[in-house]
């Protein structure tokens, strides 16, 4: 065989189900792996890597690497630190580590500092697909990483929720920056009650509660109210059952009442991934069936059908191991989505469903074409 022909490939770029119309070999290109036609079983094609001692890359035919490779978006399956690295999410969060660490030790950042990263999260918010951002947000999150990742998750969510109600670039910014400072004072609550995997006493769970009341005095008066008013009652209800004050109604500002959605949204996805696949769609169904009781139902209603639009002509891969595109999402029923698979469109239910969404890959800091037809054998 010439070896001219075949080129390496990291497996990151392949994914269970995929069906090629050539061989797969290993890195000397001398052994078979896996036949065309045959579906890629991604935990046999790494036992097959590790017995040659050889992991991370696989040889192929050049026309198929080409293929692969030319696809405008990458399996949902790949390695999620690449994401991380393409989007510049990964730097965002350590960014926010560093704020936190510095919060922590009491050498607190400057508003200038604060001001720069919540324009960075902005710019990230215009130069990015908002479904590539909602996947950082599946990613799995180390314990000692929770508190930074979900700060930028709120951080993210609070911006998009402000352009999508229309707000000016200044504001679209304070929102981000509420979302950014509304868990600072966890900072000051010990690591053993924030991470306890036990049920937390009545002391306990007021201790934990006191995150709001530090967040806001760590605020130092640097941030306009807006800002203030999200990071104290962002666990507030319009039924006055929140804390710390007990407010109700339109008492809570418009701030608070969007980052109350956005932290309940990404702690939901949190929690839900640890059982799942981490897809957004069963979260949006407990949103709308009252999952997020206590919150502002008009913005609820308002934030599901933002999210069903920005998933709207999206490829997915279906629990067949094919990929499909979205082509309508329920308002009532996100779980259930009506999906392309070349001419066929039929609606997912419990033996045909969506495993994973297809994460786009990042050309020039730009959105791929959410319109390309959906395939998966090359």
């Amino acid at each position: 065989m010439d070896d001219m022909k075949l080129r390496k490939l990291s497996v990151d770029y392949l994914w269970d189900g995929l069906i090629l119309s050539d061989d797969i070999y290993n890195n000397s290109g001398e052994i078979m792996l896996i036949p065309k036609g045959e579906a890629v079983i991604k935990s046999k094609l790494e036992k097959q890597l590790q017995f040659y001692g050889e992991a991370g890359s696989v040889m192929v035919h050049e026309n198929t690497y080409l293929k692969i490779v030319a696809d405008s978006y990458m399996p949902a399956r790949m390695s999620g630190e690449e994401i991380e690295k393409q989007t510049g999410y990964q730097k965002l969060h350590q960014d926010i580590g560093n704020l936190f660490y510095n919060a922590k030790t009491e050498q607190w950042m400057d508003k200038e500092s604060m001001e720069a990263l919540s324009q960075e999260i902005a710019d990230k918010l215009a130069e990015l697909d908002p479904v590539t951002i909602f996947e950082c947000m599946n990613l799995q999150r180390p314990v000692e990483e929770k508190l930074q990742r979900h700060s930028l998750n709120v951080a993210f969510l609070n911006g998009m929720q402000a352009k999508w109600m229309g707000m000016g670039r200044d504001r679209v910014k304070r929102f981000i920056l509420a979302g950014l400072l509304h868990d600072i004072g966890k900072t000051l609550i010990p690591e053993k009650i924030l991470n306890a995997s036990r049920r937390l006493t009545g002391d306990e769970i007021e201790m934990a509660r006191m995150h709001t009341v530090y967040s806001e005095r760590m605020l130092k008066e640097q941030f306009d109210d807006e800002v203030g008013r999200a990071v104290r009652h962002h666990h507030e209800r319009l039924d006055g059952t929140g804390y710390p004050d007990g407010i109700a109604g339109q008492e809570i500002s418009l701030s608070a009442r969007v980052t109350a959605i956005s932290d309940i949204y990404d702690a939901m996805i949190s929690v839900r991934k640890e059982k799942s696949s981490g897809l957004p769609f069963n979260v949006l169904d407990m949103f709308y069936e009252g999952g997020a009781e206590g919150l502002d139902r008009k913005l609820v209603l308002g934030f599901i059908k933002k999210m069903h639009l920005a998933y709207m002509d999206k490829r997915v891969i279906m629990s067949n191991g094919r990929l499909g595109t979205i082509r309508y999402i329920p308002f009532n029923d996100a779980e259930h989505l009506v999906i392309q698979q070349g001419a066929e469109i039929k609606q997912a239910n419990d033996k045909w469903f969506c495993e994973a969404v297809a994460v786009e890959r990042i050309n020039n800091g730009g959105t791929g074409d959410s319109s390309a037809s959906p395939g998966l054998s090359f």
